[in-house]
């Protein structure tokens, strides 16, 4: 392997990283280049055979598993020195923090250890996960964790806050590093050997799909807005783009990427994407809305993981090979959010919608959404359809004039308004929605086991109540009846039913309880509003009606905003 190597430990780790990694040998990158959206910061000698990296809360600490010293290097980022060296065990891959300490992965001996804080062995504090466990997921969702067992085709689950292991899925064969969407719904796991990537419904534990990708898949990441995953071809040298809903692979980056492209991070924005050439000494930075690579960055022998700084700014890069951790960092720094000029007030327009309902109201029917949309003229139109889905939707609109895509086909809404009439006025659809189909297959079955089970008969029982007089009070006025629709008192009466749902529900349901799916629409919409803020823009938002009151609270408390009222654009078009 290219360079000479006389550390004691140079043959087994090369062995393993040969054997249990697939870099078949190492080769000189050509053709990098300084100009760019980076530049290399320093380079900080830490150890033998750095892989996973994890940073302290306050960002002015790393810590670097040296998987050929056994040894975790605690990293100064101010002084730029290794500060301290805790023992961990042996071929200490990958880490993570949990509540007690940290637990680390033994990729000869199966099984992950714990240490302390103060980065000491915790004796027979052990867990078994499999041959060849690597590297954690670059995150946690909701206290978990995941990390891949190589050599027995597992991906593990990995409770963070106790520091234990809970349960295990299969994988393809060799699976390497995964990545797992905002809401803990899906995995996406890389299997090496088989070329594929798996596809794991994490909340109803099984495998969606298994995606022929490319020879040697060996690491990837989701984009920003979890619409794609990346995957890293390292038998092909390319990037390959897999759509996390249909998972039919959209793209592939081919010129530009070095040799065994291994290990993919995304900077916080969503602009880049850094990915390590493992059989080389650079990095490639991909330009994602251009889908293609823009820069290669010299980093040092053998590039093997990369990872993003929390401050957004900065990537740091462990190179196998020359024993270094090199720090990245962004030209100029990270860009400032978009928007207009200050002190221009965008206006929102919250319309609840009620799906199916449009379909046989006479007095809010599609006529009269089509109406609503044509008086409100949107600029930008935030709509109730997951971001993963929208391309596709938008595209089978194009192309053949009629949409299929299984989610957006149920709202008649969109269907017959949004796509027909974007061809009379000119407003940029945004999709926004949280909702992801692991999610709502989860508490389907949630909900008809709770319903059945006689020991949940007390909670169902509160549960029923609870809809019961929603009901009543949604009764006061036709439900289906816009005015009454767009008023607080509704939003009242249909939180008699939500809030209770909430109390009962909201923890075991997980991403699909009322409060976590509706954080994750707000999330979507803020960054929209974010986005454009200051534009003097018009916004149309429409959801089911039944989230309208949690939305309207929030949009209330925005000040870069003006809430106009549904009312004044019914008496435009004449409803009564």
């Amino acid at each position: 392997m290219s360079k000479s190597r006389t550390h004691p430990w140079r043959t087994s780790i090369a062995a393993l990283c040969c054997v249990g990694w697939g870099l078949a040998g190492c080769g000189d990158d050509a053709g990098t280049d300084d100009e760019g959206p980076f530049r290399l910061v320093r380079t900080i000698e830490v150890g033998a055979a750095p892989h996973g990296i994890r940073f302290s809360a306050a960002g002015d600490s790393a810590y670097v598993a040296l998987s050929g010293d056994g040894q975790i290097a605690v990293v100064d980022l101010g002084a730029g020195v290794v500060a301290d060296r805790w023992d961990a065990g042996d071929t200490p891959l990958g880490l993570i923090q949990t509540s007690d300490g940290w637990l680390v992965s033994q990729f000869r001996d199966s099984v992950l250890i714990a240490l302390d804080h103060a980065g000491q062995i915790v004796p027979d504090d052990t867990w078994g996960v499999g041959a060849g466990p690597s590297l954690f997921t670059p995150g946690s969702v909701r206290g978990e964790a995941w990390i891949t067992a190589e050599f027995s085709d597992e991906l593990w689950v990995v409770d963070v806050d106790a520091g234990a292991v809970t349960d295990a899925h299969p994988t393809g064969d060799r699976p390497y590093p995964a990545d797992v969407m905002w809401d803990g719904s899906y995995a996406f796991v890389p299997n090496l050997d088989a070329g594929t990537v798996s596809v794991i419904d994490l909340l109803n534990g099984e495998t969606d799909a298994t995606v022929e990708v490319c020879p040697g898949p060996a690491g990837g990441a989701l984009t920003h807005d979890h619409v794609s995953y990346m995957v890293a071809c390292g038998g092909s040298n390319e990037v390959v783009f897999l759509n996390t809903a249909s998972f039919r692979i959209t793209d592939r980056i081919e010129d530009g990427l070095g040799e065994r492209p291994f290990s993919i991070t995304v900077t916080p924005d969503g602009d880049y994407a850094l990915v390590n050439n493992a059989a080389g000494t650079t990095v490639s930075v991909i330009d994602l809305a251009a889908r293609r690579v823009v820069q290669r960055i010299e980093t040092g022998d053998g590039p093997i993981v990369v990872r993003t700084h929390p401050d957004g700014n900065r990537i740091f890069v462990a190179n196998e090979f020359a024993g270094t951790l090199v720090e990245l960092e962004r030209v100029g720094g990270a860009p400032p959010p978009t928007g207009g000029a200050p002190g221009l007030t965008n206006e929102v327009v919250m319309l609840g919608v009620i799906h199916s309902g449009h379909e046989t109201s006479e007095s809010y029917g599609l006529d009269v959404v089509r109406d609503l949309v044509r008086a409100i003229d949107p600029d930008y139109w935030l709509t109730e359809i997951p971001p993963n889905r929208w391309e596709r939707a938008w595209r089978e609109f194009e192309e053949n004039g009629a949409v299929e895509e299984p989610r957006v086909v149920r709202f008649p809404e969109y269907i017959e308004v949004l796509f027909p009439v974007s061809a009379e006025l000119d407003y940029e659809v945004i999709p926004t929605a949280g909702w992801t189909e692991p999610m709502s297959d989860f508490r389907a079955a949630f909900f008809d086991a709770v319903s059945e089970d006689p020991a949940s008969a007390e909670v169902w029982a509160e549960y029923t109540a609870a809809a019961e007089a929603s009901a009543a009070a949604l009764e006061a006025r036709p439900g289906d009846d816009p005015r009454w629709i767009h008023t607080d008192e509704y939003d009242a009466a249909y939180d008699i039913r939500m809030a209770v749902y909430s109390r009962l529900f909201d923890d075991e349901l997980g991403p699909g309880g009322w409060g976590p799916i509706n954080a994750s629409h707000w999330a979507n919409i803020e960054r929209a509003l974010d986005d454009h803020s200051g534009e003097g823009a018009r916004f149309l938002i429409t959801y089911g009606a039944g989230h309208k009151g949690p939305f309207l609270r929030e949009l209330r408390r925005r000040t870069d905003i003006e809430l106009l009222d549904v009312g004044v654009f019914l008496d435009a078009i004449g409803r009564p």
